[in-house]
């Protein structure tokens, strides 16, 4: 094939492929196009796909789902778990190490403590948890205070943070005075 031809062969390809962008264009308009490229790719992610592969997921699946429909009596199944649910709080006699971790968080933080104060929260009658509340008064950077808190809540379960009151003493200063409150949840002990 000479040079000529090959150059001519190239430039009726080109010419067609202008031809055909210009028409669809105009008659799909550019969402169309997009709709159609979209298609095209979700058909060839689901022809290459192996279909063993997505049977081995569904035939694992359902039986877990069958399972789980099995019992539509929620009743009998929720005072199973209520019942075992403050066995897996620890015992209020482990109050004092709690406290002891949480100050001693305190200080790998370099914060600067204040007095704490401890309260026994009102629990409800009949409910197998006992609320205990510690509330400390905490000076330093927005950082250290925020990892305080990130090491006593990845640290001990049973904690839950219940307020936290930052103020700002100077307007330009970094230091902030923070008062966190954290609730310590227990098993009560005995029936």
């Amino acid at each position: 094939m000479k040079p000529a031809q090959a150059m001519f062969r190239r430039e009726l390809w080109r010419d067609r492929w202008l031809t055909w962008r210009f028409e669809s264009r105009r008659t799909l308009g550019m969402p169309g196009l997009l709709g159609i490229v979209l298609l095209l790719t979700a058909v060839l992610i689901v022809t290459t796909t192996p279909a063993t592969d997505t049977e081995d997921i569904a035939s694992t699946t359902r039986p877990a789902k069958r399972a789980g429909h099995a019992s539509t009596d929620r009743s009998s199944a929720e005072p199973i778990a209520l019942s075992t649910l403050p066995d897996l709080f620890p015992a209020f006699g482990q109050s004092a190490d709690d406290i002891e971790s949480i100050i001693g968080f305190a200080r790998d933080s370099n914060l600067t403590l204040g007095s704490a104060e401890y309260q026994m929260g009102n629990a409800e009658p009949g409910a197998g948890f006992l609320h205990y509340q510690v509330l400390i008064p905490v000076k330093d950077q927005y950082a250290s205070i925020r990892k305080f808190i990130a090491l006593v809540l990845n640290s001990i379960p049973n904690a839950a943070l219940r307020e936290i009151h930052v103020e700002r003493p100077a307007v330009n200063g970094e230091v902030l005075d923070a008062r966190v409150r954290f609730e310590l949840i227990y098993r009560r002990a005995g029936p």
